[in-house]
């Protein structure tokens, strides 16, 4: 810990005044809220911790920020947290988009010859069924 707030204060142009921080069972503090050091896994946590559990639900930055910030403290934790939100999976799926449609949907001119035109899908990531997790599709463009 101390080693943390040694490379905080010279990281810090000497903003850091000794009365913000407190060190109280083996927990450094700032202001009275947790201290987390430069540590990529610890940090990820946190933040999962208030922003990908059920309970919180995925909200958005100020939010997930407001949550962190009740009970911990890093330098430039705000970017910190945007960057994270922006890379969460589930978040970028369920983003709303926020862009007005494309234009009219025009069907598919329809072939005379059978075979002369396929498409292919692949579903995955399905529950497995006797050790396959995968679906293929073909559709056969012709109309008879």
């Amino acid at each position: 810990m101390a080693k943390a707030a040694r490379e905080l204060w010279q990281a810090s142009d000497k903003m850091v005044h000794s009365t913000e921080w407190l060190e109280d069972d083996r927990v450094l503090q700032f202001r009275g809220k947790i201290y987390v050091p430069w540590n990529t896994n610890l940090r990820r946590q946190v933040v999962s911790q208030c922003h990908d559990t059920k309970v919180a639900g995925h909200p958005e930055h100020w939010k997930t920020l407001e949550l962190v910030s009740r009970n911990y403290w890093w330098p430039q934790m705000s970017r910190y947290i945007r960057q994270y939100i922006s890379t969460c999976d589930l978040c970028i799926r369920t983003k709303l988009i926020r862009q007005a449609p494309v234009g009219e949907l025009h069907p598919l001119w329809i072939l005379d010859l059978q075979w002369d035109m396929l498409s292919v899908d692949f579903v995955v990531e399905l529950p497995l069924s006797s050790r396959h997790d995968a679906v293929m599709t073909v559709v056969d463009s012709v109309l008879k």
